[in-house]
């Protein structure tokens, strides 16, 4: 994952257009220049990507319904008996997943990833993995009994199933959305943020399958406690070490290879390949009965969580570092502060710099802003190849 040297030599102008300059002074009689939107997703209107990417779009959208209509299906009959259940594990689900969209979308550093990239991989998540995942585990389950018998499957046949089956299929999520929206899966970061937003859906789904379980588990006696406790065992305990986490992980595989426009050099290949194993060997561990107890569990899941934390942290210093050098370049063609131009790395930095301006200059001010992210993202892409 070793990053190629930064190139701030690349021309001033990319496939998205050339950055207006800035207005040199507020009260310059001229008044502020036109800034031309971003053009956002420029990589779909090239023949060579544009039916992969309608393919791969109407394949997750098939499949997407394929998972909710069977999800619906094979829960109708307990959905329908405990109701109040049900419902209270739907709204517990639905604030999970605002919550963690919020989040999950913010930790993408200098802005959030594309909204629309953003819906279609949790919905992913949300329908076609965890459902083809149900019946996966099922299928898997049956042969773990026989193979193994019924005390040792017991035992280890979630550790055998989950990181073969949920993680390829989180992983085939990620990967088709990288092929739908090439312009929002361009690197490593943007695969931690897709594959985080990918495992959140799942995570989502299946912690809504655990509280009706827990209700059938319980006789339909404990009213709506299971529901509450696998809540909060789920997300208060596990929350920092699970899908979400391992998908992240497993994103940035795929964000490594679209770099590379999926020709990678062996390196880089092998460093992806070694990031979904490292994906399925935490899920391995999360769901091996190796380290029992109370203690075991926050131990694995404070694992899980610090080695995602340290892929993330390796990605984002580079890509931000990638970013300021884009930036600063810019900042020289354009005659302006370089100071100034590689604030704009940070949400912050940009909210600091626009408060610095006359209130009606603001909205240009910021357009230019975002046209200028725009291509320091696009030379930060380059830079990664």
């Amino acid at each position: 994952m070793s990053p190629a040297p930064e190139d701030p030599r690349l021309p001033a102008t990319t496939d998205r257009g050339a950055v207006p300059p800035p207005r040199r002074s507020a009260h310059d009689p001229q008044g502020p220049r036109p800034v031309p939107p971003p053009r956002h997703g420029t990589e779909l209107t090239a023949r060579g990507r544009r039916l992969p990417a309608l393919a791969a779009l109407v394949l997750m959208t098939v499949l997407c319904l394929a998972g909710l209509l069977y999800l619906a299906w094979r829960f109708a009959l307990p959905v329908r008996v405990f109701l109040p259940e049900a419902l209270l594990g739907l709204v517990l689900g639905a604030a999970t997943l605002v919550f963690g969209f919020w989040v999950l979308r913010r930790i993408r550093p200098v802005r959030e990833p594309y909204a629309d990239a953003s819906l279609v991989a949790v919905a992913w998540g949300l329908f076609a993995a965890t459902g083809a995942g149900v019946v996966a585990n099922a299928g898997l389950g049956s042969v773990w009994a026989k193979g193994l018998g019924l005390d040792l499957a017991g035992d280890w046949g979630a550790a055998l199933t989950a990181p073969l089956n949920e993680e390829l299929l989180k992983l085939a999520g990620i990967v088709l959305v990288a092929v739908a929206f090439p312009s929002a899966v361009r690197g490593p970061v943007d695969g931690f943020a897709i594959g985080s937003l990918v495992g959140l859906g799942f995570e989502v789904t299946e912690n809504f399958v655990y509280s009706i379980n827990a209700v059938l588990m319980a006789g339909g006696t404990g009213g709506l406690v299971p529901v509450v406790q696998a809540t909060v065992l789920r997300v208060g305990l596990t929350g920092l070490g699970s899908h979400w986490a391992l998908s992240a992980v497993a994103g940035t595989a795929v964000g490594l290879l679209a770099a590379v426009a999926w020709r990678p050099r062996p390196r880089r290949a092998v460093g992806a390949a070694l990031l979904v194993v490292l994906a399925m060997a935490l899920h391995w561990l999360l769901d091996a009965p190796v380290l029992g107890g109370l203690p075991g569990v926050l131990f694995t899941v404070a694992g899980i969580f610090a080695t995602t934390m340290a892929v993330y942290f390796t990605v984002r210093h580079t890509y931000r570092r990638r970013v300021r050098a884009a930036l600063a370049a810019e900042a020289e063609e354009l005659g302006m502060r370089r100071s100034a131009a590689v604030a704009l790395a940070t949400r912050h930095g940009r909210r600091r710099e626009l408060q610095r301006v006359a209130q009606p200059e603001r909205a240009a001010v910021a357009a230019r802003q975002e046209q200028m992210v725009e291509t320091a993202e696009d030379r930060a892409a380059r830079y990664a190849t």
